[in-house]
């Protein structure tokens, strides 16, 4: 029989992610990182299973002496602690261990081991020495496995709720929707009716904006994407976080963890029914290669940051999962790929870190979110303009110019998930009218016509959803929208020629309306955007 064994109190509760470390430190822990996921072991987890009550880890020790087995929460770093405070003996060299799912006032809450991943650990004297790379939960029990959601076309929009916004996505046949989610509006630490991990939390005012517009998207077939978005100065803060427009999830001790747990477990035991509607897909953040602006957790190295917000889509994805076996959890990036905009991290750096930790940890059903602006947002003639998005398996961007890159990747069979290929969606992007001139208005709709022939033709782009819905006056000076908003001649609302073309893309209409655009990007047929990407 195993007996669980615990280190000393003062130890338990502290994790070094929990503190706010110097430059240093966070290069000692990338690199930790670096090597961890680099390392062969010498034992190994293989398989974790979790039930509607236990948790059953079996795995091999790969020699003599003692080990034991480590129950690793989100909140601590496999890589950084030298003592391992939730442990189990193991017995035998080939183990199967069953243990409870859910700890009671484990720091502080009511934790589920759902969310933990198991390592071997070698005792070696006082020391103990990890001996596995951690693996996440490989099956879990569903609580709710509701049919797959069809995909009816490729043709999407950004975030709007609006009534015009949803007569819109029925009269022009738009097949999926993005929706912004802002964790703080929906749960912000106030004490209420809702129960998670021993916690009561009350539920705020995002619930009704989710509901109205995923009920509408369903009386319509529309499919909902998800963008989890963490505020600044909220109980979802990173304790790192120095600015920018959102920060990553605060996963560094219990209480924050279990906070944004319980917004996502909400969110996902709601929304998988007919009775409030239904998110398909959970994108995590925003444009996370620019994290500095977009998904803030302070100066980092590259492999800190990125392991955090694996921890996030990790926390995700063990909750979606039980109430959703067919939804995908979403990596967000910006047109970048593999050397972009200054300051920035790489996607495609990211995206092999993530087929390396689905290696290392575990796979799950993840996949991208991408945004193929043009190089710079505000000159609508990507065609032209866009000399760094090349053919070229490293180009420096992916924008509506080269979207073959990407799609060659997602379709590499290398990168699937069970054998099948990953979601790939196009989740924000757009073409900028810098003004209402007709000249202006007609670079933009050429784009779209661009746009759209290129990504229905490809067979890896799922989606494409066109941002935004209309031109906002806050958007750093861009117009990308397919509504005006009050300019010269132009009232709030009224359509751009670029709805027109969007409006159009995959009718009866597509030839007539987009044609006359094949002068304005200076081509005599569609067959001419189309390429083959270069080793």
């Amino acid at each position: 029989m195993n007996i669980l064994t615990l280190a000393a109190a003062a130890i338990m509760g502290v994790s070094a992610s929990a503190q706010v470390l110097s430059w240093e430190e966070r290069v000692k822990v990338s690199d930790d990182i670096d090597t961890y996921l680099a390392s062969s072991y010498s034992s190994a987890v293989r398989k974790v299973v979790v039930t509607a009550d236990k948790v059953i880890i079996t795995g091999v020790c790969g020699g003599e002496g003692t080990y034991l087995l480590a129950d690793i929460t989100p909140w601590q770093d496999v890589t950084e602690l030298e003592t391992f405070p939730y442990t189990v003996g193991i017995g035998e060299k080939k183990f199967s261990i069953t243990l409870d799912r859910k700890v009671m006032g484990r720091e502080g809450i009511n934790y589920d081991r759902v969310f933990s991943k198991w390592a071997i650990i070698k005792v070696d004297g006082p020391a103990q020495l990890l001996d596995s790379h951690a693996r996440y939960a490989d099956e879990v029990t569903p609580k709710a496995t509701p049919a797959p959601l069809p995909l009816k076309n490729k043709k999407g929009f950004g975030a709007g709720g609006s009534k015009l916004y949803f007569k819109e996505v029925k009269e022009i046949g738009v097949g999926s929707i993005t929706m912004n989610v802002h964790l703080v509006n929906l749960i912000n630490g106030k004490e209420g009716d809702y129960e998670y991990g021993g916690k009561s939390y009350a539920i705020g005012k995002e619930m009704a904006k989710m509901d109205t517009i995923l009920t509408r998207a369903g009386e319509t077939g529309t499919l909902v994407s998800a963008i989890i978005l963490c505020a600044n100065n909220s109980i979802y803060t990173d304790p790192e976080n120095e600015g920018g427009f959102y920060s990553m999830p605060n996963n560094t001790d219990a209480e924050s963890f279990n906070a944004y747990a319980a917004a996502l477990e909400f969110m996902a035991s709601r929304y998988c029914s007919k009775t409030h509607g239904r998110i398909s897909h959970w994108i995590m953040h925003n444009e996370v290669d620019m994290g500095h602006e977009w998904t803030n957790m302070g100066k980092q190295p590259e492999g800190r940051f990125f392991d955090r917000y694996m921890k996030s889509m990790r926390i995700c994805y063990n909750i979606v999962r039980q109430y959703d076996q067919n939804a995908s959890i979403l990596e967000s990036f910006t047109h970048n790929w593999e050397n972009g905009d200054e300051g920035g991290f790489s996607p495609k750096k990211f995206l092999e870190r993530t087929l390396t930790y689905s290696a290392d940890e575990g796979d799950f059903r993840w996949g991208i979110a991408y945004h193929p602006y043009p190089q710079d947002l505000s000159k609508p003639k990507f065609w032209v303009d866009d000399t760094r998005s090349t053919f070229s398996k490293t180009s420096d961007y992916i924008t509506f110019k080269n979207l073959e890159v990407i799609n060659d990747w997602i379709l590499d069979k290398k990168h699937f998930y069970n054998g099948k290929k990953r979601a790939l969606f196009l989740s924000e992007q757009g073409t900028n009218s810098p003004s209402y001139s007709k000249e202006d208005l007609a670079l933009q709709a050429a784009g779209a016509a661009w746009a759209w022939k290129k990504a229905s033709a490809l067979k890896g782009i799922d989606a494409i959803q066109w941002h935004g819905w209309c031109d906002n006056r806050h958007e750093f000076g861009l117009r990308i929208g397919l509504h005006a908003y009050a300019d010269g001649e132009y009232k709030d609302l009224q359509t751009k020629p670029v709805f027109d073309v969007w409006a159009a893309a995959g009718t009866d209409k597509e030839k007539e309306v987009f044609d006359p655009y094949l002068e304005v990007l200076g081509i005599r047929s569609w067959k001419a955007i189309m390429h083959s990407v270069k080793k």
